[in-house]
């Protein structure tokens, strides 16, 4: 496994996440429309964009967990039961703390 490639695609999607959060929190902060019905559509838009949101920060969380064990040596291994996270669970899921075992 190239750590050095899995940090640098991990940086990557953290910019993009953040840029996506920025996006999104940008777009709750304006302001509704003064037209009843086209209010209610906005704000439905809005519950929509908070779930969003909060999937997004849940996810940049991830992301930064994950590069600070790059950073300490311990991104290969379980946060759980500290055995060895595989390969391909990393490539699938770079920003995982479990292994398999102790994912189930």
């Amino acid at each position: 496994m190239n750590i050095s490639a899995t940090k640098s695609l991990l940086q990557d999607r953290l910019a993009s996440k953040s840029k996506h959060l920025e996006k999104i929190t940008t777009s709750l902060r304006a302001e509704h429309s003064k037209s009843f019905s086209e209010q209610a559509m906005e704000r439905e838009s809005d519950e929509v964009k908070e779930q969003l949101k909060a999937s997004i920060e849940i996810e940049i969380n991830q992301i930064n967990a994950a590069l600070d064990r790059i950073e300490s040596d311990t991104y290969t291994a379980c946060s759980k039961c500290d055995g060895p996270i595989g390969q391909n669970r990393l490539a699938a899921l770079p920003y995982t703390q479990l292994c398999i075992n102790c994912a189930d």
